[in-house]
């Protein structure tokens, strides 16, 4: 089983533990929930900027270690993205 087809298939076992909930309690923990991932998005976006505006400033050795890094995450990401 493949990275992705593994993550389908937990959403929709997720989404079919969802499909039967209901009332208020539910409603609640999927508005934190969401506050929580717009939190995250924010602080990645956040922190992508900032990279951003280090580039210009490195040393080659800085900068070498930042694509290197680069890399090994498009390769971690390449795994789970087929």
């Amino acid at each position: 089983m493949s990275g992705s087809s593994a993550v389908i298939a937990f959403l929709e076992k997720f989404a079919g533990a969802l499909s039967s909930v209901s009332g208020v309690g539910f409603w609640l923990f999927l508005v934190g929930f969401m506050l929580i991932l717009l939190i995250a998005a924010a602080f990645l976006v956040r922190l992508l900027v900032n990279l951003v505006r280090l580039i210009p400033n490195m040393t080659v050795n800085q900068f070498l270690r930042f694509v290197l890094a680069v890399g090994i995450v498009l390769m971690i990401a390449g795994l789970f993205l087929p």
